[in-house]
């Protein structure tokens, strides 16, 4: 059975430009569909074929503004489709591209199908440059309430703004249904919580080559002699300007030079979503069920491979326990429609570059620190009601407290839950917009890894502590050889995937101070110059931006960290940066990328 295409009654006006075929073998013949099929709108008369009429495989039903129509909008109208309502039936996935104007339908497996494009004259920020929200097929915009609850989102109306520290939103939801504007949308009902990053390019402020080490060391004793220090305390707005994939690439590398934040251009992107939350684990039999009745902190660690599992919202336990490989293929598996990954440590950097921006915790060019999240339950979203005063103790004292919370509650004094206002000091926006859990919490993997001698992304340390990648391993112990050189396939060692999911840096045996191999974007070396500072007779490796924990990957633990965990105190934050081996963690989670 082979399908009709398009009758072309003029082939100059409307074109097929991709047109792919199926094939599935019967025992009983060759049955031939298409599967993928994208449609080029007419310039001049902006006609789809087949509009309003059953002409071929696919009939279209244009709608603006929810009147029927025979025409799509024109390029320069302002409308754009809807994704959030606009659907094809039996199955069939239905988007627009608005760079080359055209509709693409996806999933086409029957001889007839019905698609119906809604068109609205959506809100635009002008400064983002056409660097919009993208939402997809599946992500629903959403503004909040005073309490931190998602509202569906009109997408005419003013729904983020920038400007204003309110960067947009969207959710995944469990069960599709259709929501009123402006109704608050049942937190049961929602999978995923995700935060738009826009393209942008950004002024070099401490670009040039670290030092192999420390730039001096100190014996400041505790932590309240390094904050009146002004020469440890250094940090500054960054300048930042949005710009989209249209527009040339800078390539800047020197102080004062602009650079396109290189975590937009791997990807070729307007920009990422970013998870709102560190990852939850979804502890129900039932995966449809998102209640949290008799949820515990230990049994989200789950070192598996498990996509239906993966949830992320607030006042939930992070996934932890889970190896670095084992975490990459749990995302990537997620949604592949819209390019779901594991965050990398460029795009890390690319959130806190514009976290430290005018858009973000330096609204009137004057920045406040992202507050750390202290639960010790690890429950996302939390936020200490205290600034810690003092580094890693490893005792809940005055100058660093933190508290085992239950899912949704106060502890008070200590800790408060993401519904509690006072959660918003933990917020890169410093209000519900933002993102949350990027200090404290739990440490988070990130797909940044060491090199081995032949410029491969190395596994793990040795065949104990390792990402459960193929690769080898970098460290022998007392000098001997290790039992296993690498670890493989036959291991149970997953493949590495493409390039531009992963950042790698060269190896430094046993020094992770050579700050000079961090790269342009990635918030490792440009947060320096770094220090050696004593705590309570305990040495550690801290950053000048906040005191933050600085210490590189390297031999001994290969695979780079973020933000610190929920006892780090001044230790943790957006700008932390540390180290593991790449195994499963109890005080180690990861975060989810989209790149539609």
């Amino acid at each position: 059975m082979e399908l009709k295409k398009f009758k072309e009654k003029n082939p100059k006006k409307v074109g097929i430009i991709l047109f792919t075929i199926s094939c599935i073998l019967l025992i009983t013949g060759v049955i031939l569909y298409r599967t993928f099929a994208i449609f080029e709108v007419n310039e001049t008369q902006n006609m789809i074929e087949g509009n309003i009429q059953d002409e071929g495989d696919i009939r279209f039903m244009v709608y603006i503004d929810d009147v029927l129509q025979k025409d799509v909008p024109s390029k320069e109208s302002g409308y754009s489709l809807d994704t959030s309502t606009s659907y094809c039936e039996n199955g069939s996935i239905v988007s627009w591209n608005d760079e080359r104007w055209s509709v693409e339908i996806k999933n086409i497996s029957t001889t007839k199908t019905k698609c119906y494009l809604k068109f609205k004259q959506i809100y635009k920020e002008g400064i983002l440059n056409d660097a919009i929200p993208d939402l997809g097929n599946e992500l629903i915009p959403i503004t909040f309430d005073e309490t931190g609850h998602a509202k569906k989102a009109d997408i005419t109306k003013e729904w983020y703004k920038y400007t204003e520290q309110k960067w947009a939103n969207g959710i995944i939801l469990k069960k599709k249904q259709e929501y009123q504007m402006e109704e608050i949308i049942p937190e049961e009902n929602i999978e995923s919580y995700f935060v738009w990053i826009p393209r942008y390019e950004y002024q070099i402020w401490n670009g040039e080559e670290q030092t192999n080490g420390y730039t001096e060391a100190k014996d400041l004793g505790s932590i309240s002699d390094i904050i009146t220090k002004e020469e440890l305390y250094k940090q500054i707005m960054i300048n930042i300007k949005f710009t989209n994939k249209t527009e040339a690439t800078k390539t800047g590398s020197t102080n004062g030079s602009w650079l396109t934040h290189p975590a937009f251009t791997s990807f070729n992107s307007n920009g990422f979503w970013v998870g709102k939350f560190e990852t939850g684990y979804n502890q129900n039999e039932d995966v449809t069920n998102l209640n949290t009745n008799n949820w515990t902190a230990e049994n989200a660690k789950q070192n598996i491979i498990l996509s239906d599992r993966l949830i992320i919202k607030p006042n939930v336990y992070s996934w932890r326990g889970i190896q670095v490989a084992n975490a990459f293929y749990t995302i990537y598996n997620y949604k592949r429609e819209l390019d779901s990954h594991m965050m990398r440590n460029l795009e890390w950097g690319a959130v806190a570059y514009l976290t430290h921006s005018i858009y973000g915790r330096c609204p009137k060019e004057v920045c406040s620190e992202v507050r750390i999240n202290n639960s010790s339950n690890y429950v996302t979203g939390s936020s200490a009601v205290n600034e810690p005063t003092c580094a890693t103790i490893y005792t809940s004292q005055e100058c660093n407290k933190y508290g085992k919370n239950e899912l949704g509650k106060d502890l008070d004094g200590i800790v408060v839950n993401y519904n509690n206002n006072l959660s918003t000091k933990s917020s890169t926006t410093a209000n519900y917009y933002g993102v949350f859990d990027m200090s404290g919490g739990t440490l988070e993997h990130v797909m940044g890894v060491v090199q081995d001698q032949n410029g491969n992304p190395v596994s793990g340390r040795d065949d104990t502590i390792h990402s459960n990648f193929i690769g080898t391993f970098t460290y022998s112990l007392n000098g001997k050889e290790p039992l296993k050189k690498e670890w493989t396939k036959e291991d149970g060692g997953l493949l590495w995937p493409s390039k531009k999911y992963y950042d790698i840096y060269e190896d430094f045996r046993n020094n992770s101070a050579a700050y000079q191999r961090g790269i342009l974007g990635d918030g490792t070396k440009e947060f320096g110059p770094f220090y050696k500072v004593t705590y309570n007779e305990t040495n550690f490796q801290s950053g000048s931006w906040y005191a933050d924990q600085a210490g590189f990957a390297y031999s001994y633990n290969p695979w780079i960290s973020r933000g610190g965990n929920y006892l780090s105190g001044t230790e943790a934050g957006l700008m932390a940066f540390g180290f593991s081996g790449g195994s499963e963690q109890n005080d180690a989670s990861f975060r989810v990328i989209l790149t539609p």
